[in-house]
This record gives C-alpha cells, sequence and structure tokens, in this order.
C-alpha cells in the first residue's frame, strides 16, 4: 500500500576552506565532522576525516563577522613574528563566510595538549594535598590571593605584575613535573619561559586586552607515548575571546591569569625583568620597523573591511612603534653601561635579518597587492579570481591574444617586483 507524505531530502551546503598562495585564493572542498560543542559555540572538529581543529564562526552575523577575520588577521601577524601559534583559516560555502577553522595539529596519538586551566585548578588541587614544596606553595597562595581588580584600576605595580607572569609559568612546568615525576631540564624551562613570554608581548602587539587561562602548551609523545618536552610549544592564538570579555577591560589594560594589568606597566616590566626572554623579537621590531608595518598592513587589508582594517591598523603600528622606541632606548642605556658592544650588535643584526627576510618574503608571497596603496589592483584581481581559476584565464587570454588583460597583468607584476626589489635591498642596508 502506498504512503501518501512528502519527502524532504535537503543536503548541507558544500563547505570550502580557503587557501591563499601569491595572492591567488583557493578554494578545497571538505568535510566536517562535530565531536564537541563548547560554551563559547566553538566546535572541536576534524575535516576530511583526517585533520582536527575548532571551528566557530561570527561571520554569520554583520555586526560580529570582523572578529573572524580579526582571528585570520592574528595568525598571520603571528607568523610574521615567529610566535608560537596554529594556522586559522576561513570557512566559505559557495556564496558566504561561514567561520574560521583554527588547525590544531591534534591527535590524541602523538600529542599531549596541557591547558592553563586545568593546570592552575591542578595547583590548587595540589596545595591542599600538601603536594606543592612549602616554600613554593606560601609564594603560589600569595599570588593566587592578588585581588581581580575592577575595569580602569589595573595593577601598575611592576614586583606584582612579575609574579602575576610567573604564576603561569610557574604552574606549567610544576604540572609537566608533577605528571611526568621528573624535573625538567634547565634547557627546556628556558625554552619554555621564552615562548611564553613572547606570547605576552605578541598580544599587547595586537591589543589583546583579554587572556584569562587560555593558552595551551603542547608537546608530541614519543614511541612510548610518552611527552616530548624538549620539543612542547604555546598555541596562543587558538582561542579567542569574546566581545563581552573585552568589554570588561578598560583601553590601556590587559587580564593575564585572572589578573587585570596595566598595559604600559606590564610592557615596562617586560624589558625591566624579562629583557633576555624578548630581546631577540624587539631587536628585530627595531631593526626592520618599517618592514613590518609593510607586511602588518598587508595582512589587515587583505583580510577585513576597510573600516575596521584603518582601526586594527592604527593599533597595532602605534604598538610596533612604542616596542620599536623602547628597545631604542634599551640598547643605548646598555651602550652606556657598557653590557654590548658594535660586534655584539652587529653578529644580532645579522641572525635577524636572516629571520625577518623569511617571514617578510612569506607575507609578500601569500599577500603579494597592498589594497590600502593599490585598491586597484586588488579590484582588477577579485574580478580574475571569480573565473573560476586565474592560471586557466591567463592562459585563455594568450590564447586569444587578449591584450588589455594581459597588459593589467604586467604592471601588476612590475609593481610585484618592485617591492621586492625595494624590500631586498633595504633588508641588505639596514644592518649596516
Amino acid at each position: 500500500m502506498d504512503k501518501d507524505y512528502t519527502e524532504t531530502n535537503i543536503q548541507p551546503e558544500q563547505k570550502y576552506i580557503v587557501s591563499l598562495d601569491n595572492g591567488i585564493r583557493r578554494e578545497e572542498p571538505i568535510t566536517m565532522e562535530v565531536f564537541n560543542n563548547f560554551k563559547d559555540g566553538s566546535q572541536l572538529v576534524q575535516l576530511n576525516n583526517n585533520v582536527f581543529g575548532v571551528f566557530k564562526s561570527n561571520s554569520l552575523t554583520p555586526n560580529t563577522m570582523y572578529i573572524d577575520d580579526y582571528d585570520i588577521i592574528k595568525s598571520d601577524i603571528a607568523e610574521l613574528f615567529d610566535v608560537d601559534h596554529e594556522e586559522t583559516k576561513r570557512i566559505v560555502t559557495e556564496d558566504k563566510n561561514i567561520g574560521v577553522f583554527t588547525l590544531l595539529n591534534y591527535s590524541k596519538d602523538i600529542e599531549t595538549r596541557i591547558s592553563a586551566t586545568t593546570v592552575i585548578n591542578h595547583m590548587l588541587t595540589y596545595l591542599s594535598k600538601g603536594i606543592i614544596p612549602e616554600k613554593d606553595a606560601t609564594w603560589l597562595t600569595k599570588v593566587l590571593e592578588i585581588p581581580i581588580y575592577t575595569k580602569g584600576n589595573g595593577i601598575k605595580d611592576h614586583d606584582t605584575i612579575e609574579e602575576i607572569i610567573k604564576l603561569g609559568l610557574y604552574a606549567l612546568i610544576k604540572e609537566i613535573e608533577l605528571q611526568t615525576g621528573t624535573s625538567i631540564d634547565t634547557k627546556i624551562k628556558r625554552a619554555i619561559e621564552k615562548k611564553y613570554l613572547r606570547m605576552i608581548l605578541f598580544d599587547y602587539i595586537i591589543g589583546r586586552k583579554y587572556r584569562g587561562l587560555d593558552y595551551c602548551l603542547i608537546s608530541k609523545q614519543n614511541e612510548y607515548k610518552k611527552p616530548v618536552w624538549s620539543d612542547a610549544y604555546l598555541s596562543p592564538i587558538s582561542v579567542s575571546n569574546s566581545i563581552d570579555k573585552d568589554n570588561l577591560v578598560g583601553d590601556n589594560e590587559y587580564i593575564l591569569n585572572n589578573k587585570l594589568i596595566n598595559r604600559t606597566a606590564l610592557i615596562n616590566t617586560l624589558y625591566e625583568r624579562f629583557y633576555p626572554e624578548i630581546r631577540k623579537m624587539t631587536e628585530a621590531i627595531n631593526d626592520a620597523k618599517k618592514l613590518y608595518i609593510d607586511a602588518v598592513i598587508r595582512i589587515i587589508y587583505n583580510n577585513t573591511d576597510i573600516a575596521h582594517a584603518s582601526s586594527l591598523e592604527d593599533e597595532i603600528i602605534k604598538n610596533i612603534q612604542s616596542i620599536a622606541k623602547m628597545q631604542k632606548d634599551k640598547e643605548s642605556k646598555l651602550a652606556k653601561e657598557e653590557k654590548t658592544n658594535k660586534v655584539e650588535r652587529t653578529m644580532a643584526t645579522q641572525s635577524i635579518n636572516v629571520r625577518v627576510t623569511t617571514k617578510l618574503d612569506l607575507i609578500q608571497k601569500k599577500y603579494p597587492i597592498n589594497p590600502k596603496d593599490h585598491p586597484e589592483l586588488l579590484k582588477e584581481q577579485k574580478k580574475q579570481l571569480e573565473q573560476e581559476d586565474v592560471k586557466l584565464v591567463v592562459e585563455e587570454e594568450k590564447k586569444n591574444q587578449g591584450f588589455a588583460t594581459f597588459a593589467i597583468l604586467i604592471a601588476a607584476i612590475s609593481l610585484i617586483c618592485g617591492i621586492g626589489i625595494g624590500i631586498a635591498y633595504v633588508l641588505l642596508t639596514f644592518g649596516n
């Protein structure tokens, strides 16, 4: 007997992951399987039954879609400054942006991840059970009891800020030691400290206001399924803040380990108490400031609308310039105290040149056009990208002797090469 019913079989929209190479946008089709849903609306997902990561979406709401842009921008700026991070890419459907995917490089079989929130909670448990040595327990209790000040009253005392920074470092290292039953080698501790402090400096650069306990320490595992902490790195980009969290913090404030800190006092504390850990990064910023600024502008204007790009540019460039000035002042002070010499500084600059060149080349290859300076080229590029595949279009134009499009491409390439030559020239000369 036939049944009278209407069958609906609505297929989900095909999703694509976006990548850029030489300014050419590629969209690869993907499948996405959800493994877990988090309170902030993000999801633990697996792409193509292979790659794990976090998917979240602000793009479906016009008033918040810039947050997804910001996540892409943060990831690229972290790459530029050689700060530990996890790659973030845009997820789209045929006709709209729908979110961002942060690659976790995560597999339960090969990696161990330690969340800072989990670590701090473990510290409280260890304290209550008397596992922490008495001297450390006294100090740890004191730091945990530092008041959480209200908006507009960020901590300015350098001694207190130093203790708050050390709280995160101590907790991460102590967690590893208690879980493994062995003390961490001094060199590994030093490496973790540098990565942690560079994370804080990176937050200052991008104007991040709120980093409670949302950072992770990741380690590969050996063949015996034991963490190899010598290869450990921090993943400060994978967790983003909601807008309401930022609203709890003033313009010149920053929350670290749940403590409200004055940003100016924070950067001064980094230079005063932790300079060896941040030195290479701040030296590079000072030596190649103009080139870094150009790269940052490329990243920003290629990933969000003009209004948000302009605001973000003002904030980040101001912070880069502030760091460059502080580094210059620090070097002058050290030179007067005869703690550095010209030979050491020249060698350091040469080392910086190599790192800077590599990162700048990477960004220039990804974003050959600077929309702020040449919006007409970006518009032309977008027109070409709408025609299925740029390479196919170019080849077809060659066959048809289409002079106009070819001339535009030559002009763009000439401009791009001109910029490349300029960067190469400056890189060869700014250290001399």
